[in-house]
This record gives structure tokens, C-alpha cells and sequence, in this order.
């Protein structure tokens, strides 16, 4: 009777030290984190700002950019790319220092230039350009980041969402096969392939930090899902089948599940999802294990990213009707959701700079 008794203590006590391992220690993340806001009065122009990762020292870097597509910061942390549009309605790709010195423009579009993403060594930036002042399909380019060397890269198709595979390959989404796929190239725009499985419309590639895995999107299963991929095309995954139960547009698909995003180690996968009607934030793992909802607010709670030790998630939530969007951090199973701005005004696309 008395081994049964010690075995039974010995479960009680591992179950209660299972349960004593989520972390409710306060937030200690070191960085900073860069974001964009409308906070200056009277302007109809956001702003990019950076900040401490606990909210202090928020400092300007550039007005009068253009949010249709985020600004990025590089690998490094030392410079953003975004863009700017002027009074004829001419989208220019920018860069410019952290600290907020050295802009230049790097190239512009008629009409559109947009959705930069930086190489793993900072040394190019593949974007999206529409030369054609009378509209039309858009193509993928490269240039360095001192300006020089602008390539395009596709001729055929409507071309988007470029983000690097490594130094040697672009990941892109291309209408150049009916319905959209996921195409691979060498940074050279030579040897395209197509990964995505043929019959679906597939957009929105993010590789992994290891470069092992491909997440991207699909709104081709009556709302927008999130899938995972091996980086060569091979065993496609779908990680998420819910769709928004409360709202539905016969006119749209219903909205589900999006805006992916990599842990630093490559294990799990941040995105939005739709499925109680508004915007919520979820984690999973890459192999569709784990799916995990961190937030569960009546507004919006949206634009998730890792800080690099992959111990917080930064967001944006506009759960303060009080205020507009603010920036928010909290740990990685959703514990101390702690705001960092406190605006009346739009704080959002927040982006982790390690220092």
C-alpha cells in the first residue's frame, strides 16, 4: 500500500510542477522595436518610430511614408526599407538609417513600387515594381542597397510577395500559372520553378530562418488558410481549416486564417485568425501540432512577430476603446499582454531589432 501511495505522490507532484512551468516572470526583453504611427497632430502622414522593447526612449526616424507595404527592417537592424508617394501618385522604394539619417530613394514605379524584403546579408533588396504609367501586371526586381544594379527579374504574369531563400534564391507568387502558385528563382531570375500544388491559388511565401520550410497562404478553401512546405515544394501541409462563424459576404470569401509568421528556431508559426469573428492571435507548430490561441479579444488583436530569442511576441491590439492600435508584448503561450504605447492614434507593424 505504501509504494502505491508514494507513486501516487510522485504523479501529484510531477502534474503540479507541470503546471508550474508557465512563465509568469515579468517581461525582460532586451532590444528595441521599430513600428509606424500617425501620433503627430494635424498630419495625414504616418510616421516610423523605434522604441526600448518595454515601451521607453520612442524616437522619430521619417515621416511621410506610405503603409500599403510595411516598411522592413534589415538583418541587421541598421536600416529600413519603405516607401514614399508623391504628388503625382509615383511610389518610391526608400531606405534609410536606423537612426534616421541617410535616406535615398532607390528606385521608383508608375505607379507602384512596393513590398521590399532585404537579402540575408543586407547587400540587396528584392522588390515589386509597376513601370507602366498605364496600369498593368507588376514584375520582380533586385537592386543593391546603394542604389545600383536594378534587375528585373520576371516578364510574364503578375508578380508579388519576393522574399529571399538564402543568398541564391527568391521566393515569389506569380499568376504566370493559372491560378496563382508559389515560384522559386535564382537571384538572377533564371531557373523559375513552381512549388505550389497546381489547381489552388497560393501567395504570400515566408521561408523559414533555417531555410528548411516554406509557410504561405490560400483563400481557395472557402477563406484564407495557412499551409507549410519543405523549401523544394515537396510535402505540402495544411496547418488551419477554420473560417469567420459570424460574418460571412456572399460576395468575399469568408475570412480565416493569415498573416504567418516564423519563430526564431524555425519551430512554430504566429498568425491571425478569423474564427470567432475578429481578429485573434494564434501559434502552432510547423508540423501542425501544438495550435495554441494567445489572444481572445472582442477588437483586433493582429501583425504578430517574434523578438529574436523567440521568448515574446510584439502585436498590435486596439482593445483600449479609448485609444486607437497600440503596441503590445506578451510571452510566447499569450501570458502578460502588456501594451508599450499609448496613443491616440494608430500604432502598428511592429518589428523586433536585437541589439
Amino acid at each position: 500500500m505504501k509504494k502505491y501511495l508514494f507513486a501516487a505522490l510522485v504523479i501529484f507532484a510531477s502534474c503540479k510542477k507541470d503546471k508550474a512551468v508557465i512563465d509568469m516572470s515579468p517581461i525582460d526583453a532586451k532590444g528595441d522595436i521599430f513600428f509606424i504611427s500617425r501620433r503627430i497632430s494635424n498630419s495625414p502622414d504616418w510616421q516610423m518610430y523605434v522604441m526600448h522593447a518595454d515601451g521607453t526612449n520612442q524616437r522619430l526616424i521619417s515621416n511621410s511614408i506610405v503603409p500599403c507595404s510595411p516598411p522592413v527592417v534589415s538583418n541587421s537592424g541598421r536600416q529600413v526599407a519603405f516607401l514614399t508617394c508623391d504628388s503625382s501618385y509615383i511610389y518610391s522604394l526608400n531606405v534609410i538609417n536606423i537612426d534616421g539619417t541617410g535616406q535615398k530613394i532607390l528606385s521608383a514605379g508608375k505607379p507602384l513600387c512596393y513590398q521590399p524584403a532585404w537579402s540575408p546579408d543586407d547587400s540587396h533588396i528584392v522588390f515589386v515594381k509597376n513601370d507602366n504609367a498605364a496600369g498593368g501586371r507588376s514584375d520582380i526586381y533586385t537592386i543593391n542597397t546603394d542604389g545600383s544594379n536594378e534587375t528585373k527579374l520576371t516578364t510574364q504574369g503578375d508578380n508579388f510577395t519576393p522574399q529571399y531563400l538564402g543568398n541564391n534564391s527568391i521566393l515569389y507568387a506569380s499568376s504566370n500559372s493559372t491560378p496563382t502558385g508559389i515560384y522559386k528563382m535564382n537571384t538572377d531570375g533564371s531557373s523559375k520553378q513552381l512549388l505550389s500544388p497546381a489547381g489552388k491559388s497560393f501567395s504570400n511565401p515566408l521561408p523559414s530562418p533555417d531555410g528548411k520550410l516554406i509557410t504561405f497562404v490560400s483563400n481557395d478553401w472557402n477563406g484564407g488558410q495557412v499551409f507549410v512546405m519543405n523549401a523544394n515544394g515537396s510535402n505540402v501541409k495544411q496547418l488551419t481549416f477554420t473560417v469567420n462563424t459570424k460574418y460571412f459576404d456572399t460576395g468575399f470569401p469568408r475570412e480565416g486564417n493569415g498573416n504567418p509568421v516564423w519563430s526564431p528556431n524555425s519551430a512554430r508559426i504566429a498568425y491571425v485568425s478569423y474564427e470567432s469573428g475578429n481578429p485573434d492571435i494564434f501559434v502552432i507548430n510547423a508540423d501542425g501540432t501544438g495550435n495554441q490561441r494567445l489572444t481572445d479579444n472582442t477588437l483586433r488583436d493582429e501583425y504578430p512577430s517574434f523578438t529574436k530569442d523567440g521568448n515574446y511576441i510584439i502585436f498590435t491590439s486596439n482593445r483600449d476603446v479609448t485609444l486607437s492600435s497600440e503596441i503590445y508584448i506578451m510571452r510566447t503561450e499569450g501570458q502578460l499582454q502588456t501594451p508599450l504605447t499609448h496613443y491616440i492614434a494608430d500604432d502598428i507593424y511592429p518589428s523586433f531589432i536585437s541589439k
